[in-house]
């Protein structure tokens, strides 16, 4: 059985100038944050999005949606991605609602538990 590697740069802390609390998952690209304000557990979410120059993107991870699939702290989880505990273990596109163009999912892990989290974005499909 192959063990999971942790990620490029995974637990390190965001820079302080870049607009989000939290630390990378995957350095440049996908990372955990603490929201400003409680929100309902389980509800839509809006994904952060932050814009870097020419095609450079990140994808934020709201730490207490994750924290709640996967039945763990809201700091818990800022712990487990720290010692690369915290696994993203697959991906996928999904189809999106009409209120998006594209959906991918996300799949995490630590230990034997398991959560995932939708994250849409673009255009809003009026095909259906």
């Amino acid at each position: 059985m192959t063990t999971p590697k942790p990620l490029r740069g995974q637990g390190k802390p965001l820079p302080p100038d870049f607009g989000y609390d939290g630390q990378w998952i995957l350095e440049g690209r996908i990372f955990l944050y603490r929201p400003a304000a409680q929100e309902i557990l389980g509800g839509l979410d809006v994904t952060a999005i932050v814009d870097g120059s020419g095609s450079d993107w990140s994808l934020g991870i709201n730490s207490m949606q994750l924290a709640w699939q996967l039945g763990v702290g809201s700091e818990e989880i800022f712990e487990h991605n720290r010692l690369a505990t915290l696994l993203l273990v697959g991906f996928e596109d999904v189809p999106p609602s009409v209120d998006a163009s594209f959906a991918k999912r996300f799949t995490f892990q630590i230990g034997d538990r398991h959560g995932g989290l939708t994250v849409e974005g673009g255009e809003p499909n009026r095909n259906g």
